[in-house]
């Protein structure tokens, strides 16, 4: 009996210690959980605080802006005008983007880079525009809808305003045609005055030869389809057998599959000429 007892004895020593584990087990983990939860109440509070202290519109405000560019000194001052009308936070909500797409909006300035200068100071570093082209936007009907000046690369050399059109909404596919097609015409001598989508998407650009005559223009006709592949068959023809005449070109018809028709000011009829 008496080994029965020490028997049962070790075993509810035993279970004892067990549940005896088991509650410092519990209340060590709650003391865990009550630590882990406190220091991420104690972190919101904070995080909250040092956001509302930098998002708060009357800290951190701007105080200086300072225009990089090779623009004249009174152009300076028109950027700071714009930046800080277009100034909508303080040093870390301002919007950057939005003031270089307000910039690069203003006739002369081709791209604008805007950056934080800490504590309190804009850096905005401009690349002027030295030629600017002509928008006119139409709708359905034909009327004009849209008109802007866009703001030409540095490395674009133009001696007239060239003006481009075409159906609302397509300024900016008109305007790559432009680049596209001014380079391979100023490599022959020529220049883009005009150049239009009609709404039906038929190409035509008047191209031209005299800088110092607004009227010495003549009329390409390019189609819809592959235009800047029209527009160099053009050049390579013009090089090899139209450039001495070219002040009697009136119109040269691009849209046949191979060469072109030529149409003289000086008589009504029509040449072939096969490439």
């Amino acid at each position: 009996m008496s080994h029965r007892r020490s028997h049962s004895s070790r075993w509810r020593d035993c279970w004892s210690t067990v549940h005896a584990g088991a509650a410092y087990i519990g209340a060590t983990g709650r003391g865990v959980m009550f630590v882990y939860f406190g220091t991420l109440l104690i972190l919101g509070v904070v995080l909250v605080l040092i956001a509302d202290l930098l998002l708060r519109p009357g800290n951190f405000t701007i105080e200086r802006i300072t225009v990089v560019s090779d623009m004249p000194s009174k152009d300076h001052k028109r950027v700071q005008r714009i930046v800080w009308k277009n100034i909508n936070g303080n040093y870390f909500t301002v919007d950057l983007g939005g003031i270089e797409r307000a910039l690069e909006q203003v006739p002369g300035i081709y791209q604008a880079t805007v950056r934080r200068i800490w504590p309190d100071r804009l850096r905005v570093t401009v690349q002027p525009s030295t030629a600017l082209a002509e928008w006119q936007g139409f709708n359905q009907h034909g009327d004009p809808v849209e008109r802007a000046l866009i703001n030409l690369s540095p490395d674009v050399l133009v001696t007239v305003v060239p003006r481009l059109a075409g159906s609302a909404g397509r300024q900016r596919q008109v305007l790559k045609m432009y680049l596209d097609t001014a380079k391979l015409l100023h490599s022959v001598g020529l220049e883009v005055a005009r150049l239009r989508q009609g709404e039906n998407g038929e190409w035509r650009a008047e191209v031209q030869f005299d800088s110092k005559r607004p009227d010495a223009l003549i009329m390409l006709l390019l189609g819809r389809h592959h235009p800047v592949s029209r527009v160099k068959r053009f050049t390579r023809v013009f090089s090899l057998a139209l450039s001495e005449r070219v002040s009697e070109l009136a119109r040269v018809d691009l849209r046949y599959e191979r060469g072109l028709a030529v149409s003289w000011r000086v008589r009504a009829s029509a040449t072939h000429v096969k490439s």
